[in-house]
C-alpha cells in the first residue's frame, strides 16, 4: 500500500503541488486544475476605481495639422470649396510614416595646410567601415529582435526586412549578438559588484536545453536579482561549480532569498539571513496533503494549518506595511507561530512511524525541514524588506522559457551565456527606464572609451 502511495504521489505531481514549471503540465494536470473551485475577488474586472489609465494623451503641438472642409452645401448642393469656415471638432491621429531606408554616404575630405603644404585626411567617423555598412539604429533594432522578439535569428532578419526595409542576412543578424555579448564585458563585472553588495539578493535555477555533438544534454540558466538590477547566466551544471563561477553567492553578506535547493546552504553561514520561498512551500504542502487516502485527513490536519497561519502571516505583514509599520506586533506573531509551531510538530508526530518504500515519509521529511528552518520561513515578518516569496526572480524566467518553447534549444553553452547576457542588460535598463534601442545603441557604440555601465553607475 505504502508503494502504490509513492507511485500515485509521482504520478499526481505537477506545478501545483511540485516545484515543476507550469510548462510541463500534461493533460491531466491541467484537467484538475481546471476542475478546482477558484477563490473570485467580489471586485469587477478591468481597471479598478482610482487607477490611472494609460489612454492616449491630447497633445496641444501637433506635428501636422490637416484642414478638413466640406465639398457641398447640405442644403442646396452649392460648392463650398475654397470658403473659410469655423473649427468644430477635432481628431488626432498617432501613426508612424512609412519606414524606408535611408542611405548617407560620408564623404571624408583631405585638406593641404597652406603653411607647411602637408595633406591631412578627415578620420572616419566611429562606427563606420567598410564601403558600405549599417548604421547604429539598424544594428540596435536588429539585435532588439533577435535577443528580446522571442524569435530565431532568420525570423528576425525577416522583420526586418518587411517591417523596417532593411533586408539584412541571417549571418549579420547572429554575428550582431555576438558583437553586443563582446561589448558588454564591462556592464556585467559592474553589475555583479553591485549584486554582491545589495542588502536583499533573489537567487533561482531553471532548466534548458542545448544541443550537443552527442545530443541533446541539460542546461540551467541562473538569475540573480536585487531591486532593479537583474542578472542572468548559463552553466552545464546545478552544481557548486557553476555557482563560484558565477562569482555572486561566494562573498555575499546580506539576506538570500532562495529555494530550499541543498546547493545554496552552503552559502548560508556566511549570509545575514535567508528567507525560503514561501511559494514553493506552499506548492509542497499542498502536495502532501493530496497524500490522503480518500475520505481520511491524515496529511490535511496538519498541512492546512501550516498553510493558513503562512498565508495569515502574509496578509498581517501587508496590514502593517499598509498601516506604516515596521514590525509586525509582537503578540500577533507569537500567535502565528504557535499555530504554525503546533501544526509542524503534529505533521511530525502523524508521520514519524508512517511506512515509505524508500526512506522517510514525505510528509516527515517536509514537517522536519519547516521545524528545523523556522526561522528561514518567517524571516519576512521580522524585517519587511524581505519578501514572501521568490516571485522577483522566477519571474523574469519565463521569458528565458518562452525564449526556448520558439526557438528550439541553444547550441552551445557559449550561446546561452551570451542571450543571457545580453538580456541581463535589457533587464536592468528597462528596470532603470531605459529604452532598449538606447541602450542597445551605447552597447554597440565604438565611440574612443565608450562601454555600457549599469545603470545605476552612469546615473552616480
Amino acid at each position: 500500500m505504502a508503494e502504490v502511495e509513492q507511485l500515485k504521489r509521482r504520478v499526481g505531481m505537477d506545478s501545483s503541488n511540485f516545484s515543476m514549471p507550469p510548462g510541463s503540465d500534461g493533460p491531466a494536470a491541467r484537467a484538475k486544475r481546471a476542475k478546482k473551485t477558484k477563490n473570485r475577488s467580489p471586485r469587477p474586472r478591468g481597471g479598478q476605481p482610482g487607477h490611472d489609465g494609460h489612454a492616449l494623451a491630447w497633445r496641444s503641438s501637433p506635428d501636422q495639422v490637416t484642414m478638413v472642409g466640406p465639398q457641398s452645401c447640405c442644403g442646396c448642393g452649392q460648392t463650398l470649396a475654397g470658403v473659410e469656415g469655423e473649427v468644430v471638432a477635432r481628431v488626432q491621429v498617432f501613426d508612424t510614416p512609412p519606414v524606408k531606408l535611408q542611405v548617407t554616404e560620408y564623404r571624408m575630405v583631405q585638406v593641404a595646410c597652406p603653411a607647411c603644404r602637408w595633406t591631412t585626411r578627415a578620420a572616419t567617423p566611429p562606427g563606420l567601415a567598410g564601403p558600405c555598412c549599417y548604421g547604429p539604429n539598424v544594428r540596435a533594432a536588429t539585435a532588439l529582435l533577435a535577443c528580446a522578439g522571442h524569435m530565431s535569428i532568420t525570423r528576425a532578419a525577416d522583420l526586418m526586412g518587411v517591417l523596417l526595409d532593411v533586408p539584412v542576412s541571417t549571418g549579420f543578424t547572429g554575428g550582431l549578438v555576438k558583437r553586443v555579448a563582446d561589448r558588454l564585458t564591462g556592464f556585467e563585472s559592474a553589475v555583479k559588484n553591485a549584486l554582491r553588495a545589495a542588502p536583499v539578493l533573489h537567487h533561482d535555477e531553471s532548466p534548458a536545453r542545448v544541443a550537443a555533438d552527442d545530443g541533446d544534454r541539460l542546461l540551467y540558466v541562473y538569475t540573480a536579482r536585487a531591486d532593479r538590477l537583474l542578472w542572468f547566466g548559463a552553466a552545464d551544471n546545478r552544481g557548486h561549480d557553476a555557482l563560484d563561477g558565477f562569482g555572486i553567492l561566494p562573498g555575499y553578506r546580506g539576506t538570500l532569498v532562495r529555494d530550499d535547493y541543498v546547493g545554496y546552504a552552503t552559502y548560508d553561514q556566511d549570509l545575514a539571513a535567508v528567507q525560503l520561498c514561501c511559494a514553493h512551500l506552499l506548492r509542497s504542502l499542498r502536495g502532501i496533503g493530496e497524500l490522503d487516502p480518500d475520505g481520511s485527513r491524515v496529511q490535511r490536519c496538519w498541512t492546512e494549518p501550516v498553510m493558513s497561519a503562512l498565508t495569515d502571516a502574509k496578509a498581517a505583514v501587508a496590514q502593517a506595511h499598509t498601516e506604516g509599520a515596521t514590525a509586525l506586533d509582537p503578540q500577533v506573531l507569537d500567535a502565528l507561530r504557535a499555530r504554525y509551531d503546533e501544526a509542524v510538530a503534529w505533521g511530525i508526530a502523524t508521520n514519524t512511524h508512517r511506512d515509505w518504500p524508500s526512506g522517510r515519509h514525505p510528509g516527515y521529511t517536509l514537517a522536519k525541514r519547516l521545524q528545523t528552518r523556522a526561522a528561514q520561513v518567517w524571516r519576512f515578518t521580522v524585517d519587511f524588506a524581505v519578501p514572501f516569496t521568490n516571485n522577483p526572480c522566477e519571474q523574469p524566467q519565463r521569458m528565458v522559457k518562452l525564449q526556448m518553447k520558439i526557438g528550439g534549444c541553444w547550441r552551445s553553452v557559449r550561446t546561452a551565456a551570451r542571450y543571457c547576457l545580453i538580456r541581463s542588460y535589457l533587464g536592468t535598463a528597462r528596470n532603470h527606464g531605459i529604452h532598449p534601442l538606447d541602450a542597445l545603441r551605447d552597447a554597440l557604440s565604438e565611440a574612443p572609451g565608450c562601454h555600457p555601465e549599469t545603470p545605476d553607475q552612469s546615473q552616480a
